[in-house]
């Protein structure tokens, strides 16, 4: 008994001391930061420290990318174990909010939010909330602003334009004199639709009277709007988008061939062009984007949002965190570190009202401003007029329809303006100018009326499919996850599908073990069975299970962001769904264009270039690595290079070329057009594939006897009857072994038109214009991680798979019935 005793002792001695060293430890935060650039990272840790100081918390600090941050959050809150706060786009509050993944900041922190709310304008908060629900508050903010040429406008009389009849006064007389204009940031983007139409007090989507959902598109005020925005972005003759650095050369530059002394952009660049561009510095100014002349004043936003996840064990440190980040003194030392990165220096729009109070004058009094001081007078007055509105369930399916009918639109103005500029034997630049300077009036008023007619036909149009969307998700929200939001704790515990496979995995390896240790003749060569186990197991994690798993989800419906127990068994219905409605018909046909179109160009192309390679060239070696060189080059590095070669404008390198040469009188819009962005996909892929190809036959024909060549000379054949005779015949199975690959490579595109769509650096950005290169693998992750559609998309993956499967038997039967 007394044992006992002491034991009992022992053990509250020692849970006393466990739990006095817990208490003693510091807490730590984990805060992920989607950031564009690394030195966010320096800032994030040096607040960190003076709120460890402060507070005695620690932050642990992880940089996400652009690119893929929305993936990793969606891994992490499905896995449950996301990070206590994080930074991420201005949707994610509403995207994980709704679905239970973030915290309720009302709801969690009711003594405290009103006070922290106080220090934002409340006309940007809407779209971070659901109801009376606010689950995230803007970190920073960006807008757009105009950067012009103070002497050139002087010479032709202008001035900064205040409202959009005075802008569009202004583009025509620099287009007259033959200048042109730069619309960067938000070109082309429909969730900025917004900067046209709010000033009506019109967004895209909206709840009517009846808390119904519907899309004002129908409203002719909203149809003003948007034909204002179609004016700006298509109907002058802009040099193209993401001009980089070459934007700066442009707008120092006098030479009207290539000057652009008017750009509509971000505000950085007003802190680039005093350090790239010192020669102007008394030569430019920069001004708020214009009102519409009988509407309000209204600005655009973009940004990102903090928010904390609900499934935090620290919210209350989290919530500090955020308050501290969100005061005074965190918000200066941001904006003073961002101004102090050399070439990456630009001036923070912070979103907190005090920052921007007369209260802080003597903060923007400082000498790091003293360059950009009429850039923080801009945003003085811009920041009132910065406003968002809420969110609705579809809105991401809905915006897609608008998307695509905006690039549709773009495509019909510069078919009409081509065809002018063919009509008058001209070019579009100076149909443009002719326009601006008040020739072909009743050609320009013509010109106008159509797009009217038909952007107002096509709005009819898309009006009723998009509202049946945004009503028919609404109410699939309520049924769907207004039980699973208020139950979401005791479904985390509860048992789901991947925890059954798992359980099954753990049971056939333990079997496998006892089986091996329970057999003796197996025993003794227990440690050949280990080395075949370990490759065994890795397939079987990371390849068998989410494969099996996969599976299930297919006949389920299933939101990432939920844990896997909240899916709901919906059988064969993905399936139906998939393959009679929805966009696979258009994503397989445009598949099967890309894999008839590269893989036969480039078998046909890697033939030829390997019986060349085959011969005694002179500088072998030199064309053996220009041609292999490909294969060991990224296909990201490779679309980005690619990117710059289809330039829209006439800074692309093939558009010199093209006009250089006297082929086109027009700069191509390669890939802003949606009759040739795929085509410039397959163009890429073609040239990328080649290098493997031109390898794997290069080696066939070494195996071919030299002697059969030589002999086929010597009776007369020429090097073509020979390539087709001996050559192409001797390949038959580095050909089959191509055509399968090639064909499954094919099917599985994605990477080349993620970046040459700009998937990774913009919000708007789609899988090409008017979705012109979805096909199958990026239909997959716009179902899955875009619109949250895990079932479907799992489906839509596991037709993918069947079809390969198919083809590929097909290729198989039909290679042997040859060989026979």
């Amino acid at each position: 008994m007394r044992g006992i005793r002491l034991t009992r002792v022992a053990l509250a001695i020692g849970g006393t001391i466990l739990s006095a060293l817990a208490a003693a430890a510091p807490v730590t935060l984990k805060f992920w930061a989607v950031t564009g650039s690394v030195k966010d990272v320096a800032m994030y840790k040096l607040l960190a420290e003076d709120f460890r100081r402060q507070t005695g918390i620690e932050v642990e600090v992880t940089p996400l990318a652009w690119g893929n941050f929305q993936t990793k959050y969606f891994a992490a809150m499905a896995a449950n174990l996301p990070p206590d706060i994080g930074v991420t786009n201005l949707g994610g509050p509403f995207d994980y909010g709704v679905v239970g993944g973030l915290a309720d900041l009302r709801t969690e922190f009711p003594d405290e939010i009103g006070e922290l709310e106080s220090r934002f304008d409340p006309k940007v908060l809407p779209m971070f909330t659901m109801g009376d629900k606010l689950f995230g508050l803007p970190s920073d903010l960006t807008t757009l602003v105009l950067f012009y040429r103070t002497d050139t406008f002087a010479r032709l009389g202008l001035r900064p334009p205040k409202t959009w009849s005075e802008m569009n006064a202004v583009l025509g007389k620099l287009e007259a004199a033959g200048y042109r204009y730069y619309f960067g940031w938000t070109q082309g983007a429909q969730w900025a639709l917004g900067l046209y139409t709010m000033p009506y007090g019109l967004p895209s989507m909206r709840l009517d009277a009846k808390g119904a959902p519907g899309v004002n598109w129908e409203e002719p005020d909203y149809q003003r709007g948007v034909f204002q925005a179609l004016q700006l972005w298509h109907a002058h003759e802009s040099p193209g988008k993401d001009l980089g650095s070459r934007l700066l050369g442009m707008f120092r530059s006098d030479d009207k061939s290539v000057a652009v002394p008017f750009v509509a952009d971000l505000p950085p660049l007003a802190t680039q062009i005093p350090q790239m561009a010192p020669e102007i510095n008394d030569k430019w100014g920069v001004a708020p984007w214009p009102r519409a002349d009988d509407g309000r004043a209204f600005n655009v936003i973009g940004g990102t949002t903090y928010v904390i996840f609900r499934s935090s064990p620290r919210k209350k440190e989290a919530f500090a965190w955020l308050k501290y980040l969100n005061s005074l003194e965190a918000q200066k030392t941001m904006i003073l570190h961002r101004m102090d990165r050399g070439d990456e220096s630009g001036l923070m729009v912070s979103p907190i009202k005090a920052v921007w109070a007369k209260a802080n004058d003597s903060f923007w009094e400082r000498k790091e401003f003293a360059q950009c001081r009429s850039l923080v007078e801009v945003i003085r007055e811009v920041i009132p007029t910065l406003g968002t509105a809420p969110q609705l369930h579809g809105s991401t399916e809905a915006a897609r329809i608008e998307a695509n009918l905006l690039d549709q639109m773009g495509t019909s103005i510069r078919d009409r303006l081509d065809a002018l500029a063919r009509k008058h034997d001209s070019t579009r630049e100076r149909i443009v100018a002719d326009f601006g300077a008040g020739r072909r009036a009743e050609e320009k008023a013509a010109f106008d009326a159509s797009i009217r007619a038909e952007l107002k036909k096509k709005y009819a149009e898309a009006a009723p499919p998009a509202t049946a969307i945004l009503r028919k998700e609404t109410a699939r929200y309520e049924e769907r996850f207004g039980d699973v939001i208020r139950t979401l704790p005791s479904l985390e515990r509860k048992t789901d599908a991947l925890d059954v496979v798992r359980w099954i995995c753990v049971g056939l390896f333990a079997l496998g073990v006892a089986a091996v240790a329970g057999v003796p003749r197996a025993r003794r060569h227990w440690i050949s069975y280990l080395f075949v186990a370990t490759p065994m197991l890795l397939a079987l994690v990371f390849v068998f299970v989410p494969a099996i798993v996969a599976l299930y989800l297919s006949f389920t419906e299933y939101h990432p962001v939920l844990p896997l127990s909240t899916a709901k068994w919906v059988g064969a219905q993905n399936y139906a769904e998939t393959m009679t409605t929805g966009d696979l018909p258009g994503a397989l046909l445009r598949t099967f264009k890309y894999a008839l179109l590269t893989m036969p160009t480039g078998i046909f192309l890697s033939l030829v270039f390997a019986y060349l390679l085959n011969q005694n060239l002179r500088g072998e070696r030199f064309w053996r690595f220009l041609y292999f060189s490909p294969l060991v080059t990224s296909v990201v590095s490779i679309a980005l290079i690619f990117s710059q070669l289809f330039l829209s404008g006439k800074q692309g390198w093939l558009n010199a070329l093209l006009l250089g040469t006297g082929m086109v009188r027009d700069p191509v819009a390669f890939l802003t057009s949606e009759r040739t962005f795929l085509d410039c996909v397959i163009v890429l892929a073609i040239w990328h594939g080649l290098a493997f190809t031109i390898l794997v036959f290069l080696a066939g024909l070494q195996q071919i006897p030299q002697q059969h060549f030589e002999a086929a000379a010597v009776d007369g054949a020429g090097p073509i009857r020979r390539f087709w005779n001996i050559a192409v015949p001797g390949l038959r199975p580095q050909l089959f072994f191509i055509t399968v690959l090639g064909l499954i490579g094919s099917f599985q595109v994605f990477e080349t038109i993620y970046t040459l769509a700009n998937k990774s650096g913009d919000a708007g950005a789609r899988f090409g214009p008017n979705d012109s290169a979805l096909t199958l693998v990026p239909l997959i992750y716009h179902t899955g991680f875009e619109t949250f559609e895990m079932g479907r998309s799992a489906a839509t993956a596991y037709i993918l798979f069947f079809l390969i499967l198919v083809l590929t038997v097909v290729q198989f039967q039909t290679y042997r019935r040859k060989e026979v």
